[in-house]
């Protein structure tokens, strides 16, 4: 995926993940490492993420980042 549309698509959906970090998370905290962590995936595979399936990776993403914090596999710190 090309930089304009890959970024076009990532503020697109924005509000989607900003909104599903807000309803896992118990803070503030979670809620912005949640969505850090998802953004910055997404960066990492860009080139392998396809338009029809974007929104959707991403909320896979940010559930499965979150699962791995209630696992005690990522450690977040304020």
């Amino acid at each position: 995926m090309k930089n304009e549309i890959f970024f076009q698509y990532l503020n697109q959906n924005r509000p989607h993940i900003q909104g599903l970090a807000t309803e896992l998370s118990n803070d503030f905290a979670t809620a912005r490492f949640l969505y850090r962590e998802t953004t910055h995936q997404a960066m990492k595979h860009q080139a392998i993420l396809k338009e029809e399936i974007f929104k959707d990776w991403l909320m896979t993403t940010m559930k499965k980042t979150y699962y791995k914090i209630l696992r005690n596999e990522y450690s977040i710190k304020n």
